[in-house]
């Protein structure tokens, strides 16, 4: 008896999941003409006038109509023409060999990033305990990035010694935490030089700042589909940030949250705007003869930036120096 009431109560979920999916399409359909902006809009609408009706009334129609608003608006950038994620064409090397170094310098900085903040969360006593446990093969050779704050030097292979997974389960737990979005965006305007140099020490002695602008070249390229700890990456083009920008002026304060939520937003002070862009992003890129060895001028923070230095060891970007620079 116990197994047919089991198989019974299985049935109904599943049927119940299909005809909500089914609503869900049919509502999503209907949201296919309507524009960007009237999107967007009902999506503040229903975050900031039902939200809290919700918590109440636990009211299926009242959360559905909000994240289906807020998903087609999502759903319409995902799905953008413009987007370059994933859009490698397969006769282009440059462009999948910029997407693979995007993302072993992700990598590096996240996982720094992220145990530098676990560093700062930590009690004398938990600090203290981790202090003498170096990994050795975590350290960089040179200084590290600019966004070290106020750590000793001697502290930084302790530090990078942490593990990154248990810095990051900590910092997830965090709701102020930056990684708590669900999106992360880039802009992907790499310029890039060849030059003669034959290894490390020759791409060192290079300065970035005595290229000519009209050496440059401009490289297609790709975004990684998500970032080294889970979040989805969408491309910024100039109609979503004008549209977001402009719903950032004119909405009231409390309306920005649902927005902010989702993608990172910082003010820009000297400016009536908005930042959406999230780091690191890699401004320009100066190669050596053979292509196994770079030097990347990364924007790695608000104003701030930082030459990156990768080698290609078995087939594989890694980064294996860093210093403090100025976005080119």
């Amino acid at each position: 008896m116990l197994p047919i009431i089991v198989f019974v109560a299985l049935l109904c979920g599943c049927s119940q999941s299909n005809e909500d999916d089914v609503r869900s399409a049919k509502r999503f359909e209907e949201l296919k003409a309507l524009p960007l902006d009237t999107v967007l809009s009902r999506a503040f609408a229903f975050y900031e006038q039902f939200y809290e009706q919700y918590q109440m009334t636990k009211d299926t129609l009242l959360r559905d109509s909000m994240n289906d608003y807020k998903s087609h608006f999502f759903a319409r950038w995902k799905l953008s023409t413009d987007s370059l994620c994933g859009t490698v064409a397969p006769d282009d090397s440059l462009a999948a060999e910029l997407r693979e170094i995007n993302e072993a310098v992700s990598k590096y900085f996240f996982e720094y990033h992220i145990k530098h903040m676990y560093w700062f969360m930590l009690d004398t006593a938990k600090r203290e305990s981790l202090l003498g446990k170096v990994d050795s093969t975590q350290k960089v050779e040179l200084t590290a990035p600019g966004w070290r704050w106020d750590t000793r030097e001697e502290d930084e292979a302790t530090i990078m010694g942490i593990p990154f997974e248990e810095a990051l389960s900590v910092l997830k737990k965090d709701s102020t935490s930056v990684f708590k979005v669900v999106y992360f965006i880039q802009t992907l305007q790499v310029h890039y030089v060849d030059t003669v140099a034959a290894d490390m020490n020759a791409l060192l002695k290079i300065d970035p700042f005595g290229i000519k602008q009209s050496e440059r070249k401009e490289a297609k390229s790709a975004c990684m589909e998500k970032t080294p700890i889970g979040q989805q990456v969408l491309v910024l083009n100039k109609e979503y940030e004008s549209l977001l920008n402009n719903f950032m002026k004119t909405r009231a304060h409390g309306d920005r949250r649902f927005l902010m939520r989702e993608i990172p937003v910082l003010p820009r002070f000297w400016e009536d705007d908005f930042s959406f862009h999230s780091y690191p992003t890699i401004v320009s890129a100066v190669f050596n003869k053979n292509h196994d060895m770079v030097t990347l001028n990364v924007n790695d923070g608000y104003g701030r930036g930082g030459f990156y230095y990768l080698s290609k060891r078995s087939g594989k970007w890694e980064v294996v120096r860093c210093r403090d620079g100025w976005i080119v």
